[in-house]
């Protein structure tokens, strides 16, 4: 694992824990503890962490950085998407939660109901762990985006091997019928082209804003998702998705 790759998933794991030990982070990643000494000096003077005897904690800045509510944009759009994907969500469900500002609105739904969440939105993750007993990380590169925080890699197969969810919501950058379903960033690509194999449903989350958009990587067609959750849609979008045998939800 080369420094890079070494500093992101130490600053993962601080965020989940607030705090670790050298042991541990010598254990995860196989190299000396020099090696892990001069990682957390150098996150140290980035004012990611401050060092202790044996390990490291989360700098109080980063941590209320990182938990403060994000601001979102189209805010009122994204909760009124979130609101009608919370509904189609019953106890007893297992639940892949992708990235995005709509699935961190979606997370803060689900509070209260028993269900089983696995998400690489760490934004997400915040207002999950302190009420759902099982709610588990798919780890990875880090992802800053519009003030959200996920995870994604390339060895992203390697996280979902024997994982299988009976509900899966995942917002999306751009759709468009010629391009169909895109995200902006590369990493993105290896989560949303694993999401069809490991669920029997998969609930797109898309505002009126994203249709008529395309982004730079494509990880589906319009007839990829099972169902689309949005707040407005034309005809030539929701036939194209009907006769696709993709359900459309507007309420």
């Amino acid at each position: 694992m080369i420094a890079t790759q070494r500093l992101e998933k130490i600053k993962e794991i601080l965020l989940i824990e607030k705090t670790v030990s050298i042991h541990k982070l010598r254990s995860i990643m196989s190299v000396s503890d020099v090696t892990i000494r001069k990682d957390l000096s150098e996150l140290e003077k980035q004012g990611f962490l401050i060092k202790t005897r044996g390990g490291a904690t989360l700098a109080e800045s980063s941590n209320e950085e990182i938990t403060q509510a994000p601001t979102i944009l189209n805010y009122d759009l994204k909760e009124y998407i979130a609101t009608i994907a919370a509904n189609t969500i019953e106890d007893g469900d297992s639940i892949f939660l992708g990235s995005g500002a709509t699935c961190y609105l979606l997370a803060k739904k689900l509070k209260h109901k028993d269900v089983t969440i696995i998400t690489n939105n760490i934004s997400a993750l915040y207002e999950l762990t302190p009420h759902l007993k099982r709610v588990f990380l798919i780890g990875g590169e880090l992802v800053y985006r519009e003030n959200m925080i996920s995870s994604s890699s390339e060895k992203v197969d390697d996280y979902f091997k024997d994982i299988y969810v009976n509900k899966a919501f995942t917002s999306i950058s751009g759709i468009d019928l010629m391009a169909g379903l895109t995200v902006d960033h590369t990493l993105s690509t290896f989560v949303y082209k694993q999401v069809p194999n490991i669920t029997q449903c998969w609930t797109l989350l898309a505002d009126h804003m994203k249709f008529n958009k395309i982004a730079l990587f494509q990880v589906g067609t319009i007839a990829t998702p099972d169902r689309i959750i949005t707040n407005q849609i034309d005809d030539v979008y929701k036939n194209a998705f009907l006769e696709k045998d993709v359900e459309v939800i507007t309420k």
